[in-house]
């Protein structure tokens, strides 16, 4: 029985992935085809009570079952170096922007334990259709130089949902910028930088609040590759977000890889099948480091409730 809900599960995302195609690709804007898959498996955090142990101890499960399923690993020279950042989300005090599908992601890197000067703001549209998440263009204003080329369509395959145990997948389109200031905290401050927030029916006026009062203090490692074939490689990142609350620190890991879709590329159905079927072997080789899925920001809007 769990042999058969577990080829559901697989089968159930490469569906979702190649429907996603038929949509995304019938756009005559290239830059509205899907342009990468994050998939994603919440960890305990009993095992990250020091973030970098349970990073090497994680990525030692994950090639070990690589290795018994014949995918290649490439690893990086120093698969342990750290990166340290600050995420903290804003939002309206009604959270009418959460409603409406939009986050305001606002990252503070770190360097030798001090915050580097400058901000990196990113807005995300996420719905759980593909076509709908196209429906909101998250072009700059004149004036504001985007971080990458693209706005990106990014599928994020959530595995053992603890909505229903199964994988969850949404669809996003997000765009980011750096500065070298924080904007003002209210909406019209950054409807100067993203039009589309300006048509939300939200008064300019509106201040932004952070969301449940803290940030996330973010540590991250990004050891590899792994190589499905076909060209299709999955970049790794193990995060840990570490949130203060009434109650102590909650701490999220997580492992997850991404990757691409070149020029609306669609690999063949074993490398894919490799690609989608991995953390499933993930969960029954080591089924106690594992805990029910779901996004990390949700945690933070829950922290309100």
């Amino acid at each position: 029985m769990k042999k058969k809900s577990k080829l559901i599960l697989i089968n159930k995302i490469l569906l979702v992935i190649l429907f996603s195609f038929l949509i995304c690709n019938c756009s005559t804007d290239r830059d509205k085809q899907l342009n990468s898959s994050e998939y994603k498996l919440l960890l305990s955090a009993d095992n990250f009570v020091d973030p970098l142990t349970g990073f090497k101890n994680y990525w030692g499960i994950v090639k070990t079952v690589a290795k018994n399923h014949d995918i290649a690993v490439i690893e990086k020279e120093q698969p342990f170096k750290l990166k340290h950042k600050e995420i903290s989300f804003f939002d309206t005090e009604n959270r009418d922007l959460r409603k409406a599908g939009f986050l305001i992601r606002q990252k503070v890197k770190y360097k030798k334990g001090q915050k580097i000067p400058g901000f990196e703001y990113g807005v995300k549209y996420r719905r759980t259709d593909p076509a709908n998440a196209l429906a909101v263009d998250l072009i700059l204003h004149d004036g504001y130089t985007p971080k990458d080329e693209t706005i990106e369509l990014e599928s994020d395959v959530v595995y053992f949902s603890r909505n229903n145990g199964s994988a969850e997948t949404t669809y996003s389109v997000s765009n980011s910028t750096l500065l070298d200031e924080a904007p003002e905290m209210h909406l019209g401050s950054f409807a100067n930088i993203y039009p589309a927030l300006g048509k939300l029916g939200i008064p300019e006026t509106a201040p932004l609040t952070k969301v449940a009062g803290v940030s996330a203090d973010e540590w991250m490692v990004v050891p590899g590759k792994l190589d499905f074939g076909d060209g299709l490689f999955g970049r790794v990142d193990m995060t840990v977000w570490i949130i203060p609350t009434r109650d102590g620190e909650l701490r999220i890991p997580e492992f997850s890889f991404d990757h691409p879709f070149v020029d609306g590329k669609q690999y063949d159905k074993d490398a894919m099948s490799r690609c989608t079927e991995f953390i499933v072997k993930l969960q029954e080789f080591e089924p106690n480091w594992v805990v029910p899925g779901a996004l990390k920001a949700a945690f933070l809007f829950e922290l309100e409730q």
